[in-house]
């Protein structure tokens, strides 16, 4: 880890240890370095639902950055933890400004988290009865 460029820019969890809560109010994005982070949300019953199970290279939590809503998802990590680099807005800013592939990468990894969405909406549809 010494070693890292990033050092500076990284949060070590334990295993199982909370990231974010849902609804909370976010200032950073991650990308998973180590481990793996999973993502959950509650169901209006309160049931938690995994929405995904992020592993290195992959990022979460852009999306309060961006438009500053809540947190959509509780994020946690793995059961053997999760080395994260985290960017406040700041760093992502310069990013995006400096790196516009990295623009591109987020945007793609969007596109494609609501292209799954969609599949996965209109597959929960087909198994509802029509409302008459």
């Amino acid at each position: 880890m010494r070693d890292m460029p990033l050092e500076k820019f990284t949060r070590i969890y334990k295993g199982s240890e909370v990231i974010f809560e849902e609804s909370s109010v976010g200032f950073e994005m991650y990308i998973v370095h180590s481990g793996d982070v999973q993502l959950t949300k509650r169901t209006d019953g309160g049931q938690a639902i995994t929405l995904a199970q992020l592993r290195e290279g992959d990022f979460f939590g852009e999306m309060a950055i961006i438009d500053g809503s809540p947190r959509s998802a509780q994020a946690m990590a793995g059961e053997d933890g999760a080395t994260l680099i985290a960017l406040d807005m700041a760093k992502f800013l310069y990013l995006i400004q400096q790196q516009p592939e990295f623009a591109l990468t987020i945007m793609r990894t969007l596109c494609q988290r609501i292209r799954e969405s969609n599949i996965a909406l209109a597959r929960e549809g087909a198994r509802q009865e029509p409302c008459r």
